[in-house]
């Protein structure tokens, strides 16, 4: 594969119903509260992190429940790709190490950039593997994204190819 060959990845935001969730969106203007991404063309599976650590996300159980979502293609370079590629293989690898870092959530929240080892929210997670690419240029440190701060940054990305909202509807038969 050239190097000037592109490869797409997917960032899908959602808003998820839970306890914790529901206070970020109050919190953090009614939006976005998940974050994942998918390096697969056809978004069978996402990776992100909740309050398992690291997990291989399906989107058909968000598709029953409906609710808000959009999703970002964004197309970047093979090699950017395979940087992506190669680090989301190797927390698979150790996921047994990860866990899902509450206090990063808090310490956003009051902008307070913080990388603690192994520990990762899911918007933290996803802003990390975007600043893996050179082709993505996210204006701050990676702890400092909460879900509902991704939709205006990556619409500015030159290598947006892409938005759809609500992806996760119901598809009516």
């Amino acid at each position: 594969m050239h190097t000037s060959e592109k490869r797409v990845i997917t960032v899908l935001l959602t808003r998820y119903y839970n306890v914790f969730s529901s206070f970020l969106y109050y919190l953090t203007g009614r939006g976005y509260t998940h974050a994942s991404i998918a390096l697969d063309e056809k978004n069978n599976y996402y990776y992100s992190f909740n309050f398992k650590g690291f997990r291989k996300e399906f989107p058909q159980k968000h598709r029953q429940r409906g609710g808000k979502s959009i999703s970002f293609k964004l197309a970047v370079n093979a090699s950017d790709f395979e940087k992506i590629q190669h680090k989301i293989e190797m927390m698979e690898m150790e996921q047994s190490k990860l866990h899902y870092s509450r206090i990063g959530v808090f310490l956003c929240l009051l902008h307070i950039p913080h990388k603690r080892k192994n520990h990762y929210f899911c918007s933290q997670f996803v802003a990390e593997i975007l600043q893996l690419s050179d082709s993505i240029k996210m204006k701050k440190h990676a702890s400092l994204y909460l879900p509902n701060q991704l939709p205006s940054e990556l619409a500015k990305q030159a290598c947006l190819k892409e938005i759809t909202h609500n992806p996760l509807l119901p598809v009516n038969v």
